[in-house]
């Protein structure tokens, strides 16, 4: 199903926005007439691009809930070999939803999402800045982007304070208070360096924290509503499967979608999850 051409529409804005906002960075840098500009703007600009590059390709399709002749076994599963209207407590695996607008039977992870009008596999969010969801098969090319993007921002402002040091030494040298325009955007676009830095920072490493634990924002925040998941113990992430195999199901999947099939209540294991657990939570 095609995305909705008013969620693109903000998609659009929002990659308008950012990149004009990036683009009027690097304007700004010839303003500055020193030997430290070429060597800092080329390294931006590389940046720059790879954020560029990964905020498009995000925009690419999150995936489609996979539908074949393994979808009926799966199902009968999850119901047991009970009756549907049964406690689910008399089942191995949770019973999984029907979406009643895609006409189907929705895999394990997936949610319907009202503004793209489609149901999404293993469903992070939607993000208003991408233009879309994100989901199984764009999560990591979002993290990509979050980490050049943070990267950008940071390395800009560290490089925003040194041209201030050095029209400091300028003026000094020079007994002159002729630089104060290049002070002023210097400063300025400083505040948008950090303000930008620190959102993408704090995305950046909420969804590290993430993806290391085998979680989406979707089944973090909202835990106690989604049905496959208040089937386990509170502190129980039945898609945790150890760092290394999470981060490669998110980065290297191939573009293959995973079918989600959660392990049966009487085969769980206590799990060790350093963010998350009967303690503390660190979100």
């Amino acid at each position: 199903m095609v995305v909705p051409n008013e969620v693109k529409d903000i998609g659009i804005a929002c990659k308008r926005f950012l990149f004009t906002t990036e683009f009027s960075g690097f304007l700004i840098l010839t303003l500055f007439q020193n030997e430290l500009v070429l060597s800092i703007g080329i390294r931006l600009f590389i940046e720059a691009i790879l954020a560029a590059y990964f905020y498009i390709k995000c925009s690419d399709s999150s995936g489609s809930p996979l539908q074949g002749d393994d979808d009926l076994e799966l199902s009968q599963l999850s119901i047991s070999t009970q009756q549907r209207d049964n406690s689910q407590q008399e089942s191995q695996i949770p019973i999984r939803n029907i979406c009643q607008e895609c006409k189907i039977i929705q895999p394990f992870r997936t949610k319907h999402c009202t503004k793209c009008k489609k149901c999404i596999p293993k469903y992070d969010h939607h993000c208003f800045w991408v233009g879309g969801c994100i989901g199984e098969l764009n999560h990591r090319i979002f993290w990509l982007f979050l980490f050049f993007q943070c990267l950008l921002c940071f390395d800009s402002l560290f490089q925003f304070n040194k041209q201030l040091s050095l029209y400091s030494i300028y003026e000094e040298e020079q007994k002159d208070n002729k630089y104060q325009y290049q002070y002023f955007v210097i400063l300025l676009f400083g505040a948008i360096s950090f303000g930008f830095g620190l959102f993408t920072g704090a995305l950046l490493l909420y969804h590290t924290m993430l993806i290391v634990t085998g979680q989406t924002t979707w089944e973090h925040t909202k835990r106690d509503k989604i049905t496959y998941l208040k089937f386990y113990p509170k502190f129980y992430h039945p898609y945790n499967y150890g760092f290394i195999v999470n981060m490669k199901l998110t980065f290297f999947h191939n573009n293959k979608q995973s079918y989600w099939i959660p392990p049966q209540k009487d085969q769980i294991q206590e799990q060790c999850n350093l963010f998350d657990n009967k303690y503390y939570s660190c979100c």
